[in-house]
Formats: structure tokens, sequence, C-alpha cells
């Protein structure tokens, strides 16, 4: 260990001085944006989950792959600990958007996975690093840089790349696996057996720390009606007797969103990690053929993702949209395709504790008091690794933004602190020995 001088005395370097020597900020950015212009599109992981398995074996780190479809593979590395301390998870996804002409049309935007991530300066750009590939790439590094300081922790520090934290979900004629998302992966992962004493999960949080996380129930609600001709067609004065399904929905839609006003005041509240405000959104709409507009259409259906507290009755919600459609008046049916829990963390607080301790060493800053309301309202893996017992916060930095609403992006810098502080914190926490009842 190397040492510094203080007065007449000499002290060690810190665990994080001696972990900042062996993070470099162009091998970092370098590797950020090899991840990021993987064409890998959600559903479709396993391009992804082969570069990651490619980078650990080129840098002698055991590592290996986690099938769960021929097309999406976690990838679990691991770090050994001496023996008897704790252990910690550094989780992150490797799933960014979907893919292809339908989601370019719907989203007015072009292919993300193939616009790919670039560098200007200290920037990185494009939202493939951004979600989540450079945080992931700050995980990679982190694990090397702990290995390759010579520090020893007592207990295993677990990398994991993982599939499906993005929210999709089966519904219609989009069946099977490839469409499992909003913690698929880190369910798998959790359910066949890579656990540990606590679980980090690498994401943008501004540098705040949260382990509170909205669920979200995913809804179809449908509306029929009637085939027929334009010239045959006709039009009562009360909308409810229409024949179209798609004029129907309209009172359906109006009535959703009187009650999202409702649902969104009531369940919104302050948490220790910042204010939670679960949004609700029609996320999409059919109904007819478009390129044969000449018949009134038989059916219509609207999708709504409504994010839900953590303790949230599921049930209880379906019930209440069930409820307002039903105030529409025109035979709305209503089926929940997607359910899944928030979640907040129990016995996270050595986890915290360690963070912000590491984060204030490193910046000479505390950590923001709160999280970004953003950040604890919507979906994280954190709920998975929580609702399963493995105490878990999401900690990360900022997405930066150019003035005036410009372009988001990562400062190449905060990467580097940030994989400083996932070192220094694993190797801290695993250090801490196991109690009784404790183990990876």
């Amino acid at each position: 260990m190397s040492m510094k001088r203080v007065g007449m005395k000499k002290v060690p370097d810190s665990a994080a001085a001696i972990i900042g020597k062996h993070v470099d900020a162009e091998e970092l950015s370098d590797l950020a944006l090899r991840l990021a212009n993987v064409y890998s599109p959600a559903g479709h992981e396993q391009a992804m989950a082969d570069t990651v398995l490619h980078w650990f074996e080129e840098n002698r780190l055991s590592a290996y792959q986690q099938p769960i479809l021929p097309d999406r593979a976690n990838v679990v590395a691991r770090l050994p600990g001496a023996g008897a301390g704790k252990s910690l998870i550094l989780n992150s996804h490797m799933d960014t958007e979907v893919s292809g002409p339908e989601y370019q049309w719907g989203m007015a935007a072009p292919d993300l996975n193939r616009l790919g991530s670039f560098r200007e300066d200290q920037r990185l750009f494009g939202h493939t690093v951004l979600n989540d590939r450079g945080l992931m790439a700050t995980t990679m590094i982190a694990l090397k840089a702990l290995r390759d300081s010579g520090l020893s922790p007592k207990g295993d520090v677990i990398f994991t790349g993982v599939v499906g934290e993005t929210g999709y979900a089966p519904v219609d004629e989009y069946q099977g696996l490839s469409y499992e998302g909003k913690g698929f992966g880190s369910r798998f992962l959790v359910a066949h057996g890579v656990r540990a004493d606590y679980a980090l999960v690498a994401e943008t949080t501004d540098f705040a720390l949260s382990w509170i996380a909205c669920g979200a129930c995913y809804f179809k609600i449908s509306v029929s009606g009637r085939n027929i001709y334009t010239p045959r067609s006709f039009r009562p004065r009360d909308v409810r007797q229409n024949p179209n399904a798609i004029v129907k929905m309209a009172r359906v839609i109006e009535r959703v969103e009187d009650w999202a006003h409702k649902y969104e005041e009531s369940h919104s509240f302050d948490s220790p990690c910042g204010r939670v405000v679960p949004k609700v959104v029609i996320g999409a709409l059919r109904g007819g053929i478009p390129y044969r507009p000449n018949r009134t259409s038989p059916h219509c259906a609207v999708y709504v993702d409504v994010r839900t507290v953590p303790g949230a009755d599921l049930l209880k919600i379906q019930r209440e949209v069930e409820a307002a459609a039903a105030e529409a008046e025109v035979g709305a049916q209503v089926e929940m395709f997607l359910g899944r829990s928030g979640a907040e963390g129990r016995g996270v607080e050595p986890l915290a504790q360690e963070v912000r301790r590491s984060y204030k060493a490193l910046t000479g800053r505390d950590v923001p008091a709160k999280a970004p309301t953003e950040v604890v309202s919507m979906w994280r893996d954190n709920n998975v690794f929580n609702s399963m017992g493995i105490p878990s916060l999401t900690f990360g930095c900022a997405r930066r933004q150019e003035p005036n609403g410009g372009r988001p992006y990562f400062d190449i810098r905060d990467l580097v602190n940030t994989a400083i502080i996932y070192a220094e914190v694993a190797y801290s926490i695993c250090n801490q020995p196991q109690s009784m009842g404790d183990g990876s």
C-alpha cells in the first residue's frame, strides 16, 4: 500500500485514492461507447451479453452468461472475497429501447439503438450510453480497478448485467418471453441463485440515493363496435350508440383521464428519498385498418401505464380502472397484462451510509438530501432485490443537459467519480463481517 506524508507521520492512502489510480478516464469512456454502440435492442440482448462477457475475459475476470432464451442472457462476473465478509451485487441493465419501424413511427424518433452514442470533448451523448450502458461501464471498471488495486475485500463483489429492465410486456400478438421487461432479468437472476447481502443498482440519480421505486400496472381497455361500410353507416347523437368502436373509445379516454388526475393526487407522498408521484399515461391506441378507413371499426383498444406506490393493492387499482371505464357506458372491458409491485428497501441503511461516506470523502460534499421526483417515481430494479429480501438502493451520477433544454449527456469526470465510489463502497461493505444468518 502506498503512503503519503502528513506532518512528520506517514499514513496509508485511502482505499478510494488507491482505487482511483486504477480508474482511467479514457478506458472508461471507450468502454462506455463500446457498449453503447452494440446493436442489441430490448428483448434481444444477446449481442450485448456477448460483448460484456468478452470484455471480462479480455481483462481476466471470472464471468459467465446465464441463458434465458436463445437471444437473451444475463451476465454475471465475480471478484471472490478472501472469506467471511458480506457480499455486494453491482447491478445494471443491458436493454435500452425496442427497435423497428413501429417504434420509429410510434415514438416519432429515430431508432435509438442504431443511432448509438458518441463523444464530444469530456461529454458522452446518446440514449444508449445514458440508459444504462454508461453506468454499466462504471461497474465493470469498478470491479477491474478493485482487483488491480491489490485491495482484498473479505466478501464477494458481484457484477450483474441483466436483460429486460425497461418497460414492456406481452400483449395481443406480441407474445412470449421476448416481450418480458420490468425486472425480468433481475428476477431470473435472483431466482436462479445469484444473491448477496446487498445490491447497488447503477442508474442515474443525480448522485442522490433512492431505495424506493414505483411499480407498474399495464392495462388494455377494449371497446366493441360494428363493421359498417361508410355509405351505409349512421351517426346517432348519443355517442354511446355509435357503431364505431373508435368513436365510443373517446368517452373511455375522457373518463380514464379524469380518474388519472385524482389517482396521482391521492397517491403522491413525500418519502425519505424524495417526492413520489405515480403517473398514469395512455400510451397506445389501436382500432381499424389504416389503409382501409371506409369501415367503422368493430374493435378499439387503449393501453394504459399506471405507476404504483410501494405496498399498493394492484387488484384495487384494477377495479378503479374498471370503474372509470364503466362510467363511459360503452361496455368497455379491462385486462391487466402486467402487474409489478414497487418496493421500499428494508435494512438498506448500512449500504446507504457507505455511499454517503464515500461520496463525501471523494467530492467534499454531502449527497443531495432528496432524489429528483422522477427518480423515485419510476421503475428501477432495486424493486426486485428489495422484494426478494436483498436490501438495495439506486445510486449514480447525473444526466447533465446543455443550456436552454439542449442535449442530455454524461460528463466523463462524473463517470470516473462514480466508478471510484462503486469500487470503494464495495470494498467497505464487503469487509464488514458476516453475522449469524448472513450469506451470499
